[in-house]
């Protein structure tokens, strides 16, 4: 019996860049990163044929499709979801979804060599005055961080309560010298004011705690290929599609009342009608 994973690909396009990442058995045979968000959708497809026609590949040569569930864009958590249904449903491979927010931690962890223990916070921007925001605990460079709780939504200057509370360590001096708080994603690039508040934030008065060092990160904005194909490696895969992990609310959603009026319908109506579609239930598997 087999027990390597065999062919892999990895699609990954929930913020910013779209990366593309093939293995076989483990050993990176090709990986692919487009800044082009905007274009994201029509180069997925034609990047695919071009890397299975370099590789001498089919698509129904893979076994195993992860791809990046979210929290991200809207767009390309679709993008990257409806590609991997399409393939499940000509190929014979099995799909893994894995967590954006995870994949960053990872990335810090085994850039940074972090140590077993030490927190991990990636925040990432959702829009306008709010953020992705999770905890996660390292478990070192080969092992990926586990989150301590799920991935939340609040503004900026929340998260930064948070992270400063969980810097106060309530353990005696000396057991956690090589450990400190790290801090990464867009949420921090796209709030400039953020890593200097959360490097230079006061200690806590009293003796019972012992106040982390904090290094943030705010150029550690996209998941690299090692974490990535960490994060594959330790994935659950089914016969099955993954769900997307959309957190924010959907623009379009809390805009139809004032968008309904210029499509000449009528707003209470139009709020109504697409609760019913989204609560209905699917009627096929496509």
């Amino acid at each position: 019996m087999n027990a390597g994973t065999g062919l892999e690909l990895i699609l990954n396009a929930a913020e910013g860049a779209l990366q593309i990442v093939v293995t076989e058995d483990e050993t990176l045979l090709c990986a692919q990163e487009w800044r082009r968000p905007e274009r994201a959708t029509e180069i997925l497809a034609p990047a695919l044929r071009e890397i299975c026609t370099a590789l001498g590949l089919r698509l129904a040569d893979f076994r195993r499709l992860a791809c990046v569930r979210g929290p991200g864009s809207f767009t390309g958590i679709r993008l990257v979801l409806a590609t991997a249904a399409a393939l499940r449903r000509t190929c014979p491979l099995r799909l893994a979804g894995l967590d954006y927010m995870q994949a960053l931690a990872a990335t810090l962890a085994t850039a940074r060599g972090v140590l077993y223990g030490a927190p991990i916070w990636t925040l990432t921007h959702a829009r306008r005055n709010l953020v992705h925001c999770q905890p996660f605990r390292s478990y070192g460079p080969v092992i990926p961080p586990q989150p301590l709780q799920p991935v939340e939504l609040c503004t900026p200057d929340e998260a930064a309560r948070r992270i400063a509370q969980s810097r106060a360590h309530p353990t005696p001096p000396g057991t956690d010298a090589a450990r400190r708080v790290w801090v990464c994603g867009s949420g921090l690039a796209r709030n400039p004011h953020l890593a200097p508040l959360l490097e230079n934030a006061p200690a806590p008065e009293g003796p019972a705690a012992t106040f982390l060092p904090l290094t943030a990160l705010p150029d550690l904005t996209s998941p690299s290929v090692t974490a990535l194909r960490l994060l594959a490696r330790h994935g659950d895969y089914f016969d099955r599609d993954p769900e997307p992990l959309y957190v924010r609310p959907c623009d379009a959603v809390e805009n139809l009342p004032g968008l309904a009026p210029r499509l000449g319908l009528n707003p209470a109506a139009a709020v109504a009608a697409l609760k019913e579609k989204l609560d209905r239930a699917p009627q096929s598997e496509i």
